[in-house]
């Protein structure tokens, strides 16, 4: 054996290595975010706010929170839901007490209920999109790291515009489309998040994008940890007036 076809073999050996390594480990997950009207992956604003990926699913999302919001102590939603169809939503298993068996009859999910007045819910709904990056090559969809994003409750109507868009004038969902994703100001709510087709993808990369959809699992479900139970109040102290 030579030196040369020693090395080729030791070559093959490590690729080999690599591909078992890979195929146990999954990638680390991102996040997408859109705080205060800035797009940013990890928290690192992207440039020109607006970023071509490629969606490979999306979630309903409901959540309930009868707690006002504390920065110093961000709480878990009293009771929450997922789901790809909004009309079958019931609260997640983990829920201790949940309002309803269905999210579509629950009174805190009913126009009007939001305890701050309005018209508006009590449980938020929003959703949940997992991505990957537009220009991921189909021999890298497997490893290619997915980044969530949870849009704001005032742009999940323009998601569902689009995805009706693209599958009206190009009869595809979102995984077969390079998508734009961007956040604009808005004088009502403050930002909106939007959406445009860029182009197709590939029909070569759909088999491998359907696949890794598969494999997604909980990153588009976040399953909650209760919230602490408040410290039982002392009896035994003498009240001051």
């Amino acid at each position: 054996m030579t030196e040369s076809t020693e090395i080729l073999d030791y070559e093959a050996l490590l690729a080999g290595m690599a591909k078992e390594a890979t195929a146990t480990e999954r990638p680390s997950t991102s996040t997408l975010s859109f705080r205060s009207g800035i797009l940013a992956l990890n928290k690192t604003p992207v440039p020109g706010n607006k970023l071509d990926v490629i969606v490979l699913g999306s979630r309903h999302a409901n959540a309930l929170y009868t707690a006002a919001y504390d920065p110093d102590n961000i709480a878990s939603p009293d009771c929450y839901a997922y789901g790809e169809d909004e009309a079958s939503m019931a609260p997640h298993p983990s829920v201790a007490e949940p309002k309803s068996d269905k999210c579509s009859t629950c009174p805190m999910n009913a126009w009007g209920s939001d305890p701050k007045g309005g018209k508006g819910k009590a449980c938020k709904n929003s959703r949940v999109l997992a991505v990957i990056p537009a220009d991921t090559k189909p021999d890298d969809v497997m490893d290619a790291e997915v980044a969530i994003a949870k849009l704001p409750v005032t742009s999940g109507q323009n998601w569902g515009n689009y995805v009706n868009k693209i599958g009206t004038l190009f009869n595809r969902p979102p995984l077969g489309m390079i998508t734009q994703i961007g956040v604009v100001p808005d004088l009502k709510t403050q930002l909106k998040v939007t959406f445009m087709n860029v182009a197709p993808v590939d029909v070569g990369m759909i088999k491998s994008l359907i696949d890794r959809y598969a494999t997604l699992g909980s990153l588009l479900e976040r399953v909650y940890e209760p919230n602490a139970e408040a410290p039982a109040e002392d009896t035994t102290k003498k009240k001051k007036f």
